[in-house]
């Protein structure tokens, strides 16, 4: 029998430290800036690895970029991959993932195809989630994003566990299949020097448009149907006020602890009315968003961008709809839909499928937009959306913007979306100008949905799917019930390298016991092993949301802080002033945790504050 052949895609990315903008082009600066393997693309290669010590399989490596790539080509090598390609060409570069994603594809055709392409879940220059997806479609097979083990693959079929933020399936599809890889995954490996040396002189293909027989008008900057406009440093959301602690330690604990309590006792802010804006422009298409749900619950996320694209679509003068997909019990969820807000409802019937299915509800949304023509289609940032947004960006031949937290349109009408790259370090304004609908994946717990109107409808327009084919057989399902307690927290006790010791955080531990809080951790004590990894909070751990973070002896690292934002208020203890937490957070004390924390645990005890 012939050997599998895995190909694993990789991108390099700049350290978000060193990171410089081109003030005239508006792109990243590679030169000079060292680059590392995008850290989730570090687990793709170990799985092909695994996957050849315990099936046998011909494992290849890919990646698309500058000659300095062959770098990361490299150390894929001394990690265990068989063979490296790199497709480097001045005209790919300033690619879009629709790009990418191509140049990717035409690179796996001509290596005579693969029985897997593995993709690391997400670049995290951008927290784009696309490109793998996107290749698949390109390649027309099978798509399975954010898989947390591959439970078997042999030359007819695969396997996998599939994990999102709600669910859990156990997945069979035929290959050839396109994945991407959860971080939780695996561990990578650490390559030994004898492979390290190897590698070093191992030999790199380099492939340019021609070798891949690209289309001119679909790579590089050029043939991106998204153009950056705009790149500037995020604004200052939060006024910081900090005092010294340490002169009078209990003074400054009991000030820190009545902010705490001030914090938590302030109402989450809603919108109590909608207040509707003067139209910029009028444009024909309306403004949608799609819905996502489990079953017949609908995401809440999906409400919250109601609220802004109601607004946008207040801008360019023109209704706002919901786009529905799915089958019988999906339909309860039309009425709540007109009662956030929508004016029209698309209700795409896919008899049988309740739940999430990649290529059904690829074709069925791909059947709205193709015949109705919206202007937008806002997606909330969930797993399940953000893979829908990515396959049908493709199915639909348009642009997608990712995980923007803010919008506006320009007085032609264009929409102009925003998003954190970098790590949060820059904002970059995105825009789709030739190709509609404009599509985006909205980063959840950034906008309010819009006053709920008991009764409220609207119209229902109703189409029914009659191609329902899949190649995703699920073999067994289930709703996740152990939720992220982190996730969850209303408070949230964060705990950095100032700790000093693993066994010091059992003074955090009680803290955030006394306040009815939970403990989260910085990248750094979850890579040594101090606390659970599913306790990190930041880019690479959870982004978490809660009433009150607290941080202890963490210095804000860009990092961190990339998870943390969502947070309602943020206070800070560390002995540096010119710490850059205290750039980014509500209220703060300058001090010694280890002085300040055990007083405020001591006036919990004496029930000194409330």
């Amino acid at each position: 029998m012939p050997e599998l052949k895995i190909v694993v895609s990789i991108k390099q990315v700049p350290d978000a430290d060193d990171l410089r903008i081109d003030p005239v082009t508006n792109n990243l600066v590679r030169e000079g800036v060292p680059a590392v393997i995008n850290p989730p693309d570090l687990h793709a290669i170990e799985e092909a690895v695994r996957l050849k010590e315990r099936y046998g399989a011909k494992t290849i490596v890919l990646t698309m970029g500058p000659s300095q790539a062959e770098a990361a080509l490299r150390e894929a090598l001394a990690m265990g991959i068989d063979e490296a390609y790199l497709i480097s060409d001045r005209a790919m570069a300033g690619a879009d993932t629709w790009a990418t994603s191509y140049t990717i594809s035409k690179a796996i055709q001509k290596l005579g195809g693969a029985d897997l392409i593995i993709f690391g879940r997400r670049a995290v220059d951008g927290e784009t989630e696309q490109v793998g997806p996107q290749t698949g479609k390109w390649l027309g097979i099978p798509v399975i994003g954010y898989v947390s083990e591959i439970k078997s693959l042999d030359k007819q079929k695969i396997v996998v566990t599939r994990t999102t933020e709600f669910d859990e399936e156990v997945i069979e599809a035929p290959i050839p299949a396109a994945i991407t890889i959860l971080e939780t995954a695996n561990k990578p490996r650490q390559p030994d020097i004898m492979s390290l040396i190897k590698a070093k002189t191992a030999k790199i293909t380099v492939w340019n448009k021609d070798d891949i027989k690209a289309e001119p008008d679909k790579i590089g900057l050029a043939g991106s149907p998204t153009k950056v406009i705009k790149v500037q440093p995020p604004p200052k959301t939060r006024k910081a006020e900090v005092i010294d602690g340490k002169k009078d330690v209990e003074k400054a604990a009991k000030w820190f602890l009545d902010k705490i309590f001030e914090a938590l006792k302030e109402e989450e802010s809603t919108l109590k009315e909608y207040v509707k804006p003067k139209p910029k422009v009028k444009v024909n298409g309306e403004i949608w968003v799609y819905i996502d749900h489990i079953g017949e619950k609908p995401n809440r996320a999906s409400f919250e961008i109601m609220g802004e694209a109601r607004r946008i679509a207040d801008l360019m003068d023109t209704s706002l709809s919901a786009a529905i997909v799915g089958g019988e019990a999906t339909k309860s969820l039309i009425d709540e839909v007109f009662e956030y807000g929508a004016d029209k409802v698309y209700f795409a019937e896919t008899k049988g499928f309740d739940k999430y299915d990649n290529e059904v509800y690829t074709r069925a949304l791909s059947t709205l937009i193709k015949k109705y023509k919206p202007e937008a289609v806002f997606f909330p940032g969930t797993r399940n959306a953000r893979e829908l947004a990515s396959t049908t960006a493709i199915e639909v031949n348009t642009g997608l913007i990712a995980d923007c937290t803010n919008f506006d349109v320009d007085d032609k009408g264009v929409l102009l979306s925003t998003r954190p790259d970098f790590g949060g370090k820059e904002m970059s304004t995105i825009v789709c100008p030739r190709h509609r609908p404009v599509m985006v994946t909205v980063r959840a717990g950034v906008f309010m949905p819009l006053p709920k109107v008991p009764g409220r409808k609207g119209e229902l327009v109703r189409e029914e799917i009659d191609d329902l084919f899949t190649r995703l057989k699920v073999l067994d399902y289930r709703i996740i019930e152990k939720r992220n307690i982190l996730a969850e927290a209303d408070i949230v006790i964060g705990v950095g390298r100032g700790i000093r010791s693993p066994e010091n955080i059992k003074m955090a531990e009680e803290l955030a016991s006394l306040l009815g809080g939970v403990v989260g951790v910085s990248k750094p004590l979850a890579d040594m092993g101090w606390y659970p990894k599913d306790r990190q909070v930041g880019q690479t751990g959870t982004t978490i949301r809660p009433k009150v973070y607290i941080a202890l002896g963490i210095s804000g690292a860009v990092q961190h802080l990339v998870g943390i934002l969502s947070s309602r208020k943020i206070g800070a203890i560390n002995l540096d002033p010119s710490a850059p937490i205290f750039e980014n957070c509500d209220f703060g004390v300058v001090g010694d945790i280890f002085e300040i924390v055990p007083k405020m645990i001591q006036l919990l005890k004496n029930k000194e504050v409330s």
